[in-house]
């Protein structure tokens, strides 16, 4: 049936954590700062987010298998239907009214925010700007799933901008800029192949990996700063247990770069170091 065989191709893993936890830690972080929630506002607010995100899934889909993209090794053939894309743009379709009612009910900034979400959504893959093949993919889905997901999240509850969700959308984009740097490494020659240029192909693998290193060690002394000058819940501080195994994690993929499989240690690693922060800084906020 399509929707079994839309549901089976969604990337779960990006699909939940790099947009559903930033959106519930603005919420939180709103709650924790306001006193207050507007669940009408809250549960719209999601299904905008669970729109534009199921959007991101189907365009990303259908332009891989227009352009070749992730599969270019596979050794099994996956059919992707062409009613992905008409889809994609319903989904983008319905998350505009959503933002629409938003902003009549909250202000103008919510447009600005949805049309700025719909251009990272749909040009990250889309032709003709299409950022991952020309070295922009990684500001992009850091800017997308940081600063834009975490304030946007966090306006519609409080109709303003304040520095502390500013700071905390910082620590979320550093978090997904190393995760989508860290997943391209081992896709570092089929991307060659199908003209894909993106940070790890501009730079190369070793040095891609010094870039890896220097934004996890800018994202936790975001978190060491934030808790020290008390802009974020002490609570935070628990993204530090998954150190360790960062530090082995990067010290391993610098030994064995060219093995794929060296990878995988490391992306879990960060993906589990994404819920952490995202948690603890949610639980503290609600809680604070």
């Amino acid at each position: 049936m399509p929707l079994i065989k839309l549901i089976k191709l969604i990337r779960y893993r990006f699909f939940l954590l790099a947009g559903i936890l930033p959106y519930f830690l603005g919420q939180a972080i709103a709650f924790g700062l306001n006193k207050s929630l507007n669940w009408n506002y809250f549960w719209w607010g999601f299904v905008g987010i669970f729109l534009v995100l199921v959007a991101v899934e189907l365009f990303n889909e259908y332009f891989d298998d227009q352009y070749g993209g992730d599969r270019i090794f596979s050794q099994v053939k996956v059919e992707i239907p062409k009613y992905f894309f008409p889809c994609g743009i319903l989904a983008l379709g319905l998350a505009f009214t959503v933002g629409l009612y938003l902003a009549l009910q909250t202000g103008w900034p919510v447009l600005l925010f949805s049309f700025l979400g719909f251009l990272g959504a749909y040009f990250y893959v889309g032709p003709p700007l299409k950022w991952a093949y020309r070295g922009m993919g990684e500001l992009i889905i850091a800017l997308s799933y940081g600063p834009l997901m975490v304030l946007g999240s966090y306006y519609i509850q409080a109709e303003r901008i304040v520095f502390v969700p500013f700071f905390v959308s910082l620590i979320c984009g550093l978090s997904m800029f190393s995760l989508a740097v860290l997943n391209e490494v081992p896709d570092y020659y089929q991307d060659m192949l199908v003209g894909k240029r993106n940070l790890v192909v501009k730079l190369g693998k070793q040095k891609a990996i010094v870039l890896l290193k220097f934004c996890l060690a800018g994202m936790f002394l975001l978190l060491i700063l934030g808790v020290v000058f008390k802009t974020i819940p002490l609570l935070a501080i628990t993204a530090v247990v998954t150190l360790p195994w960062i530090l082995k994690s990067v010290k391993r993929i610098e030994k064995d770069y060219d093995n794929p499989k060296a990878f995988l240690l490391a992306v879990n690693t960060v993906v589990v170091t994404h819920i952490v922060i995202a948690v603890s800084l949610g639980i503290g906020f609600l809680n604070g």
